[in-house]
């Protein structure tokens, strides 16, 4: 069901980017812990393999003989089934997060160099285009409207193929696990987006923004 839910979120979100591209490329709506983490219109994809790989690496054997209080208090009331879901991981699985870790950081820089290509040639059409025909109004209009509606076609291009490139890394992560992995993968998703909405960890972010940078005890309360 939440596997479900954020694949019609990113196909909703297509098609916002086909009706009206600039709402994405603003998103006033999202917040200061939010930002930072965006590429191309949402959330960036690594986010989605940094995620999976931390449960790798929080219940490797090196660490099964430490547990602490706060794994044991969070898991006691949970089956064996989903408790133990990603402990002692197989070497299969380890090997197929790095192979879609692996492949996203090579397209993640194409598809950025894409965009910044795109950009770069705006800039360098729509100025000499806008000087040739700036004492005619109406080529104006014409040379500048084709510049941006050229860019903006490539812009959504990019927006699309960065939201089918989430899709297809979280499709990829639920095939690569067990129905109690990717629950629990499912699970830190949500808690890691509804934890940016905290309105404690907004105030504490808005306090240091507010302090000049050599301010040090703003440190512990961004934390």
């Amino acid at each position: 069901m939440v596997h479900q839910h954020f694949q019609s979120y990113y196909y909703a979100l297509d098609a916002a980017t086909t009706s009206d591209p600039f709402q994405l490329l603003s998103q006033e709506w999202r917040n200061s812990l939010e930002k930072p983490l965006l590429w191309l219109g949402d959330l960036h994809p690594l986010l989605f393999t940094h995620l999976a790989r931390s449960f790798l690496r929080e219940d490797s054997p090196s660490d099964t003989d430490t547990d602490t209080d706060t794994d044991a208090s969070s898991s006691h009331h949970r089956p064996w089934q989903v408790a133990l879901a990603w402990r002692n991981p197989s070497d299969s699985l380890t090997a197929r997060m790095d192979q879609i870790d692996c492949g996203l950081r090579l397209i993640v820089p194409t598809l950025s160099d894409r965009l910044k290509r795109a950009e770069d040639a705006f800039v360098d059409r729509v100025v000499p285009d806008w000087f040739r025909s700036r004492h005619r109004k109406d080529a104006a209009k014409v040379a500048l409207g084709a510049d941006f509606k050229e860019h903006m076609e490539e812009v959504v291009s990019a927006f699309l193929y960065a939201n089918r490139l989430r899709r297809n890394v979280l499709l990829d992560i639920m095939s690569a696990t067990s129905v109690y992995q990717a629950a629990l993968f499912l699970e830190g998703l949500a808690q890691f987006l509804i934890g940016f909405r905290d309105p404690h960890l907004l105030n504490a972010l808005e306090h240091c923004k507010a302090l000049p940078l050599h301010a040090k005890h703003c440190r512990p309360r961004c934390h």
